[in-house]
């Protein structure tokens, strides 16, 4: 497959030009600049950084933002200079991404892709990382992280974080499992991880998945929407001075405005904490009883929350299959923090940022046949040449295929025709459609009768 399907929260804004004079008369001064000037400066910067970075090759480190530290220094440091610089994981001993600047239009932003162990590591604003793996281990399988405590000058900003996230098997679509060693702690990671580093201790959230936290023996496990921290020495990451805490709904602040759209799995911001079913609980696509029933799900089930509706009687909550749906929440064990995401009506999942969430190529080599519907049965509208660059306009409710535009012909496309970053979960779905064809029946089933072929009439 040549396309990449996640479940993730559309974003989108516009670039004020008038951003870098007013941010940088106000760095001058030393005072905070108004989220109205960093916001959409931010947004700029994260869709400069995912055209250069995103979907880059696994084994490589790569620059999205401004020039990283990095060791040794000379040649392979100056190689990283550059926004979308590729350089070989092996040959780097150890980074130092610069904080977001004050007016937010530029920054550390670095990621990391290891093939063995499986995950890549998102460098955010001020982090320091050196690889401290033992010789004959695959490099940067043990490290030590440390992220400044700075908080940021712009309300719109996230806290400097360090990310490691695991890929889906490309067999299974199964989230895989690595082992990594962060701060001398043992981290055994399925799904995404934050981690930031106070002046003695490191705190790791979990954002998606089931991970676990090893240190000085004891073994604590770590779900989505929990937080765990592991005491140090102050100042020395190096190893652990005790065991990790139990595990507590996490610090909202600490992940508050993370650019979920830059990982390579993009994914909803879970809430603190989980829910449990106490017995089975039917999960609805909206926050009422009418609301179509997505699954019906069995007692005891550990569900992450997403947010909740204004009157607070229903939670928007995810399974660990990645399904999302409404649960009415006295029916449910919590076990939560304060839920702050209020919404109504159900939020897209994340997108991609600027036109990388909005395009696609085709790469079928006879080309991409536009039909009338989504389904390979229907009419035939034009067929488009490889390389072709499409804008992507919905999906469809029941087939892998795309409503898709290019030069002002719109039509569907099979999604295995095409090569694209975006979220394809995030596309709205257009119910507008016809449905699909019923399959051809096959002679002699279904009481048909074979032709005899001695009859020519």
């Amino acid at each position: 497959m040549r396309y990449r399907i996640f479940a993730i929260i559309g974003l989108s804004a516009l670039f004020l030009f008038g951003a870098v004079w007013i941010g940088v008369g106000a760095q001058s001064e030393g005072v905070e600049v108004s989220d109205a000037v960093c916001s959409p400066a931010l947004i700029n910067l994260w869709t400069a950084a995912s055209g250069v970075c995103v979907g880059k090759p696994v084994g490589y480190i790569c620059n999205g933002g401004a020039a990283p530290q990095a060791e040794p220094a000379g040649p392979v440091s100056n190689s990283l200079a550059s926004p979308g610089a590729l350089v070989d994981v092996t040959v780097v001993d150890a980074l130092h991404t610069p904080p977001l600047t004050l007016d937010s239009t530029s920054g550390g932003l670095v990621w990391l892709r290891l093939a063995e162990p499986a995950f890549t590591a998102l460098m955010i604003g001020d982090v320091k990382v050196r690889n401290v793996t033992p010789p004959d281990f695959p490099a940067w399988q043990s490290m030590v992280v440390e992220t400044a405590a700075a908080a940021p000058a712009c309300g719109a900003a996230p806290a400097n974080a360090f990310v490691v996230q695991t890929p889906l098997h490309p067999e299974t679509g199964q989230v895989q499992t690595s082992g990594i060693v962060i701060n001398g702690a043992s981290l055994v990671l399925s799904g995404t991880v934050l981690v930031q580093t106070r002046e003695a201790e490191t705190v790791f959230i979990n954002l998606g998945g089931v991970s676990r936290i090893v240190a000085r023996g004891a073994d604590q496990s770590l779900l989505t929407g929990q937080q765990i921290s592991v005491p140090y020495a102050p100042g020395d990451f190096t190893v652990p001075a005790g065991p990790p805490s139990p595990a507590v709904p996490f610090d909202v602040t600490l992940a508050t405005n993370l650019p979920v759209g830059l990982f390579d799995r993009p994914l909803y911001l879970p809430q603190p904490g989980y829910v449990t079913t106490a017995g089975q609980v039917n999960l609805r696509a909206e926050p009422n009883t009418g609301g179509a029933l997505v699954w019906e799900v069995p007692a005891g089930e550990i569900l992450s929350v997403l947010g909740r509706n204004p009157a607070g009687d229903w939670l928007h909550v995810q399974l660990g299959n990645g399904l999302t749906g409404w649960m009415f929440a006295d029916l449910l064990i919590q076990n939560t923090g304060n839920i702050n995401a209020i919404y109504e009506a159900t939020p897209m999942p994340p997108q991609r940022y600027g036109p990388m969430g909005t395009t696609a190529r085709v790469v079928a080599p006879a080309g991409l046949n536009l039909r009338e519907a989504p389904d390979v049965q229907f009419g035939l509208i034009v067929t488009l040449p490889t390389g072709t660059e499409v804008n992507l306009l919905a999906r469809s409710p029941y087939s892998p295929f795309v409503k898709v535009e290019s030069g002002g012909i719109v039509g569907w496309a099979a999604l295995i025709a095409l090569e694209t970053q975006a979220v394809i979960a995030s596309l709205p779905i257009d119910y507008d459609v016809p449905p699909p064809p019923a399959p051809t029946r096959i002679p002699g089933s279904f009481g048909n009768a074979f032709p005899d072929p001695r009859n020519n009439n």
